[in-house]
Order: C-alpha cells, then sequence, then structure tokens
C-alpha cells in the first residue's frame, strides 16, 4: 500500500509538472506576432556612440546599427521604431517589454546574458584606453594606472569590470552617457576614458587631432543584437538575420560605409 501511495504521489507530481510547464509555454510571448501585428519594431539604442548610432543635424539618428535596425524592419515588412537608451536601459528595455530588440554596441557577455538573450556577434572589438592629445604625460596604460588619474566611462558598460581590471589604482567616474564622459574629458574633470577601439575611432574621425589612444586592447567584445528572453522563434529569427548579415557580404559594405575601413573577421585575435 505504502509502495502505491509513493506511485501515485509521484504520477501527480509529474502530472502537475506537465500542466505547469504547458502553461508557462503558453504565456510566453509572440514578439514575431506582436510586431507583425502592431506593422512596428521598437528598437532601442544609444544617440552618443559614433558611428554606431548618433543624432545627425537634422535631429534623426543614424548610423551602423541604425541602418541594420531599419534593415531588419524592411525585410520583416514593418516599420523601425528607435528609443534612445543608456547602458543598463538597454537591459530593462528589453525586459520590460519597451524594446522587441536592442542594436547599440552592445557586447554579449555571460553576466548580461543571464537577463537577457544575445544574437552571434556582427562586429568583434577590443577596448582601448584614449585621452586628451596635448596631455603628453600620459603616454601607457602604466601612467594612467595611479590614485591621482581619473578614468571615466558611461554606466551600465562592459566597462565597469575591465577598467578596474586593467588600472586596479587609478580612480573610476561613471557617467550617464559617452556624451557626458567626453564632455569630462574635454573639460578635464577626467583624464582619459576606455571604449571599444571601433568607437574610439569615430571620435578621432569627428576630431582631427584633438585625442590620441594609448597602446594596446584589453579585451575582446563580441557585439551582438539584444533580444527578450523567452521566446526562442524570436531569438533564432533575429539571430538568422544576423547571420546572412555577416555572410551575404552586406556587413562588409555597411561597415565600410560608416567606418571607411574593411571590416575585421569576427574570429580574429584580439
Amino acid at each position: 500500500m505504502k509502495n502505491y501511495i509513493l506511485k501515485l504521489s509521484s504520477m501527480i507530481a509529474a502530472s502537475a509538472l506537465v500542466i505547469a510547464t504547458s502553461a508557462a509555454f503558453a504565456e510566453q510571448r509572440d514578439i514575431l506576432k506582436e510586431v507583425t501585428d502592431r506593422g512596428v519594431i521598437h528598437i532601442a539604442t544609444a544617440s552618443d556612440v559614433p558611428p554606431y548610432s548618433t543624432l545627425g543635424a537634422n535631429g534623426e539618428l543614424q548610423g551602423f546599427d541604425i541602418d541594420m535596425g531599419k534593415m531588419i524592419a524592411a525585410e520583416l515588412g514593418v516599420k523601425p521604431e528607435f528609443s534612445i537608451v543608456d547602458g543598463p536601459g538597454r537591459i530593462t528595455a528589453l525586459q520590460t517589454g519597451k524594446a522587441d530588440i536592442v542594436i547599440q554596441d552592445f557586447t554579449a557577455n555571460f553576466k548580461r546574458s543571464q537577463s537577457v538573450s544575445f544574437t552571434d556577434p556582427y562586429v568583434v572589438v577590443g577596448m582601448v584606453f584614449f585621452t586628451l592629445a596635448k596631455r603628453t604625460e600620459i603616454k601607457t596604460l602604466d601612467d594612467l594606472n595611479k590614485e591621482s588619474m581619473k578614468i571615466g566611462f558611461g554606466r551600465g558598460g562592459s566597462q565597469e569590470t575591465l577598467v578596474p581590471a586593467a588600472a586596479p589604482k587609478a580612480s573610476i567616474v561613471k557617467f550617464a552617457g559617452m556624451a557626458d564622459t567626453m564632455e569630462a574629458l574635454d573639460s578635464g574633470r577626467i583624464d582619459a576614458t576606455a571604449i571599444d577601439n571601433i568607437a574610439a575611432a569615430g571620435f578621432y574621425a569627428g576630431n582631427p587631432g584633438k585625442y590620441k589612444e594609448l597602446p594596446g586592447r584589453y579585451s575582446r567584445e563580441d557585439i551582438a543584437i539584444g533580444v527578450p528572453k523567452g521566446d526562442f522563434q524570436w531569438w533564432l529569427l533575429i539571430n538568422s538575420w544576423v547571420r546572412d548579415f555577416n555572410l551575404s557580404g552586406k556587413n562588409d559594405a555597411l561597415y565600410k560605409k560608416w567606418f571607411n575601413a574593411e571590416r575585421p573577421k569576427i574570429f580574429e585575435v584580439y
């Protein structure tokens, strides 16, 4: 009798698990249907990281990431609607349903992957340090790795982990975003900043002779599209788009347009 009761209890527990699992699957979002029904894909991005995404003279967003978003929308047959978020806001936008995807110089890593999902990378970068060209006393990272030096960057970025590891003695100053960081660098409130090498090149190109990059790269980061967790079919669709984008030559052409350089190989050693 005891064995029968144990067996019955196990069967009931298993049945309850199946019911609960089925209910959970039933409650999952169908993001593709949502996007198709509304005729709009919501894309979160930045406005201060050239040439990934910035505000143009006409007040409209432009850049590599913006063109990517428009391409995805066109292939889905819907309109793109962009919203500007800061570093921490990228994850919040996906979790709250404000964004269907995030295209914002977004590094895929283990910590973030516990909260959101990422596609395959479309660009691979390495973190660099740069400062004002007139700061002749700053030549290498060793010159920055001092208690008297302040290194600034935007909140919510991968720099929060990478910079203290590379320059543990320096003081860290966090800002709302890249625009505030660059204003602090230009005004002398910080001594240097850290950003990926491609974004850094955008600032150099826009300000010839104003900044200088210190030797070395201090990370290898996979830049990918962020999507909400819980909808595997949506992730699969967007990931398939990224794979086609990488393999078709479209990524190479778009990269050349915005970065005026050949796109680094995804698996190049950094």
